[in-house]
């Protein structure tokens, strides 16, 4: 019966994970399967001691995700969204702009699992008066929306008072071509929305070099984000 009762507990805490691929903190594990806190925090204690959970820290906030996901594979996610990049990039050249305000209206339809952690940060955030701070929570909330890769490769190259330059390496829509590079516009729009509905930050996010070489690992995108008012 404790066996029984135990693995009811495992189940419950990955079913809701299953449904959150950016994780859940301990109280969102909680509200979400009506468990105790403290019940929560020892099995997933014990989930990530099984290697079964991943934990990832925002700030002062924990959030656990599993670490084999249950649900479309990536693989054909990843290649669908690149053969519509692909297909709009053949079909509308040189028009980036345009791809930015696709990105703004993407908001409107989909909602990406930011997360309570994060959105607490967005909060925190909202009555801080570093510019510099606030663009660097650019890094955390990325993978919200690109969520094909957990291992990308995010730096900065570029830190001015109101503008930060990162560069990507190892992205599935960088590659050894420009074919799926329109992904990142459409990045810069739901970026620069993100922003403004979480910190009523006007941000203005653009696509500043593409460096394609015949070695993947070598190719990489600078996207700058400027403050342009608070």
């Amino acid at each position: 019966m404790q066996s029984d009762k135990r693995n009811k507990y495992k189940s419950k805490i990955l079913e809701s994970l299953t449904d959150s691929p950016f994780g859940q903190t301990i109280k969102e594990i909680s509200e979400k399967t009506g468990f105790h806190r403290n019940t929560i925090s020892k099995y997933v204690a014990i989930l990530e001691g099984e290697g079964i959970l991943d934990k990832k820290e925002i700030s002062a906030a924990k959030v656990y995700f599993r670490r084999k996901r249950e649900y479309i594979k990536k693989s054909l996610a990843r290649t669908f969204m690149q053969g519509i990049v692909y297909a709009v990039r053949s079909e509308f050249p040189n028009q980036e702009k345009a791809l930015k305000e696709i990105g703004r209206k993407i908001l409107n339809r989909f909602q990406f699992s930011i997360g309570e952690a994060y959105l607490k940060e967005f909060e925190k955030l909202r009555g801080i008066s570093d510019p510099q701070i606030q663009l660097k929570l650019f890094k955390e909330f990325y993978n919200s929306f690109d969520f094909f890769q957990d291992d990308l490769d995010i730096s900065i190259v570029e830190l001015n008072k109101k503008k930060v330059i990162y560069r990507i390496k190892d992205s599935e829509f960088i590659g050894t071509s420009e074919d799926f590079i329109y992904f990142y516009y459409i990045v810069c729009g739901i970026t620069e929305e993100i922003y403004l509905r979480n910190m009523n930050l006007k941000i203005l996010c653009n696509v500043e070099n593409i460096h394609i070489s015949n070695d993947k690992e070598e190719s990489s995108i600078d996207i700058s984000l400027e403050i342009q008012w608070i």
